[in-house]
């Protein structure tokens, strides 16, 4: 809406009442000329431009401004048309006889082409309103995951040291922390790429958010810090506050397992995954925040190490275990540089003739303080801490070039085959048939001297294992079944799998001379593999007795104690040079010196 000024509106005593209002207003008011000159300024605009005027000179509007409006000359020129606003709540620092900062802001209108007309007002404390808006706004960008719009670690740490500081001296804490990690989760963004994983850890987000209803942070006088929480990549953590009885952590952490197993739909894919959880409640919950989720975080390895799926309460042993295990990881760092890592070579020899057919090489560890060290106690340790493709790869190399030296020494009839186990963290390695590519041909050994060993419960892990299987296979190696009966697969699967040889495992050949159960075994899987044209070994054999039952029972091949325990390269050498000649047959170790 306009209103018209006639001239009869500005006569006295109008005109007497519009100058009193313009002294008087709150607002600083002013005219000016294009070239800055002032006509007309109020009280209120000369107090709040005083400090900017040099010499207490109000003259001219742009040299009291020069410093902190370098540009309103060049606006003013800019804006030549009447009615043109040159700037509006333009922000001017200033520095106040008493030292303190206030802002000014400054809106200029041209009314016709030699008038300018303005106001200027301090909106200092506007300012520090707007700084502490953003300031809000950029703590909690900071405090909340881009992906999911979950609080993240630094919310949640902070939420749980609120909690921790609450309780000091109060007694046990009445909350509890759950570690969410999910299992196998890099086999989703391999599939799907990186957009179905994000959208996926969307999904998981929305259905923790979802699940975790507020009646399970519940019986607390004081506000509950209830949070679930992104920390990054794929771990989640929730923070149970107000727990009645901190044996309802089991519950709640049983019915997120569930809710999170269940199928994923995914651009028209069903995805599975299942959850690992660790929990931190009751009398072993830390003091510090940091301490917690660390805590929470070893649960959570320990549930994936027990098979994933599933969740475990934190306690002292636990992390007994992982300091045990963090010095181990330490020592077998120094030990791949300082080379006291070595191979030992146990004879398989064909049967009946009791002919080295080849040597298994194993591991070990020359421990300069323990002795040797086995692989049980170290093998998992490399896995988890990245070593295992290098220790792997020294096993492997070694191998085949004492393969090789053997064959120069004692000709191209014994042995004629090497075996070498691979661990489940190599299977699942993309790049593992390069590597053994690498090797065969650093050492020059024929691919066909080689036999690798698998577990039959990796062997069974789905689609993405038989693929490094076949890649293996395709370099003209041979595939070892190892320790079979013991895991998932069964006679009826073996059809299935790409694979050359079935080792039977010792617990069948221990006391099938007595068992007739493990002796049907036996003879079932020799039958069952002969069927496939794959071809069997026997472990674990010790007695002339089993030696000439699985003879009995058509088995290629045995290896153990009979014959040899493991040796190092030196000592298997000579016990090579021992047996003569490579058609006498092994002869067996006499039972006083077994």
């Amino acid at each position: 809406m306009s209103a018209e000024i006639n001239a009869e509106d500005l006569q006295p005593p109008n005109l007497e009442a519009l100058i009193q209002f313009l002294y008087q207003a709150p607002t600083g008011l002013l005219q000016i000329r294009p070239d800055g000159t002032v006509t007309m300024m109020n009280p209120r605009s000369a107090q709040l431009l005083m400090p900017l005027a040099r010499q207490g000179n109000l003259d001219n509007l742009f040299e009291v401004l020069a410093e902190v409006a370098p540009d309103l000359r060049a606006m003013v020129a800019a804006a030549a048309e009447p009615g043109a606003l040159v700037c509006e709540g333009l922000r001017m620092p200033v520095l106040t006889p008493t030292r303190s900062r206030r802002v000014l802001g400054l809106s200029l209108l041209r009314l016709e082409v030699h008038t300018l007309m303005g106001c200027v007002n301090d909106v200092t404390h506007e300012v520090e309103l707007e700084q502490q808006r953003l300031a809000s706004r950029m703590r909690d960008a900071s405090r909340t995951d881009g992906l999911t719009q979950m609080p993240n670690r630094a919310a949640v740490l902070e939420r749980l040291q609120q909690a921790l500081e609450r309780l000091e001296g109060s007694g046990p804490p009445d909350f509890a922390v759950l570690f969410i990690n999910f299992d196998r989760f890099n086999r989703v963004n391999l599939t799907l790429g990186q957009e179905g994983g994000d959208r996926l850890l969307r999904m998981v987000a929305e259905r923790l958010n979802s699940t975790v209803r507020q009646r399970d942070a519940v019986g607390s006088p004081h506000e509950a810090l209830h949070t679930t929480a992104r920390l990054g990549g794929d771990e989640f953590v929730l923070l149970l506050d107000g727990l009645r009885d901190s044996e309802d952590v089991h519950s709640v952490a049983q019915r997120l397992i569930d809710t999170l197993s269940r199928p994923y739909l995914i651009n028209g894919t069903e995805v599975h995954i299942s959850a690992s959880i660790g929990v931190v409640a009751g009398v072993h919950t830390a003091s510090l925040a940091n301490t917690v989720l660390q805590d929470a975080s070893l649960a959570m390895q320990e549930a994936k190490r027990a098979g994933g799926g599933r969740h475990v309460l934190f306690t002292p042993s636990i992390k007994d275990r992982a300091t045990r295990r963090g010095v181990m990881e330490h020592e077998l760092r120094h030990a791949l540089e300082q080379k006291e890592l070595f191979v030992v070579y146990q004879p398989i020899v064909e049967l009946p003739e009791a002919r080295v057919a080849g040597f298994e090489a194993l591991v070990r560890w020359q421990h300069p303080e323990r002795g040797v060290v086995s692989p049980i106690e170290f093998i998992e340790i490399a896995e988890e801490c990245g070593l295992i493709g290098a220790l792997g790869e020294f096993v492997l190399d070694s191998a085949c070039r004492q393969l090789m030296a053997w064959q120069r020494q004692f000709g191209s009839t014994m042995p004629r085959m090497i075996s070498v186990n691979l661990s489940r963290a190599q299977l699942n390695d993309a790049e593992i048939a390069k590597q053994v590519e690498r090797v065969l041909h650093a050492t020059r050994m024929p691919a066909a001297s080689l036999q690798l060993e698998v577990t039959e419960s990796m062997a069974a892990q789905g689609d993405d294992i038989r693929t490094r299987l076949l890649e293996l296979k395709a370099l003209g190696i041979a595939l070892a079944l190892d320790d079979f009966g013991t895991g998932y697969s069964s006679l009826a699967c073996l059809g299935q799998l790409p694979i050359d040889v079935v080792k039977i495992d010792r617990s069948f050949v221990a006391d099938a001379e007595t068992n007739l159960h493990k002796r049907v075994l036996i003879e079932a899987t020799v039958r069952v593999a002969r069927s496939l044209g794959m071809r069997t070994t026997a472990e674990g054999v010790e007695t002339d007795g089993q030696a000439a039952l699985l003879t009995t029972l058509g088995c290629d091949k045995g290896q153990g104690y009979l014959w040899s325990r493991p040796m190092t390269a030196r000592a298997a050498t000579q016990w090579l040079a021992a047996q003569s000649e490579a058609s006498r047959p092994v002869e067996a170790v006499p039972a006083s010196v077994r």
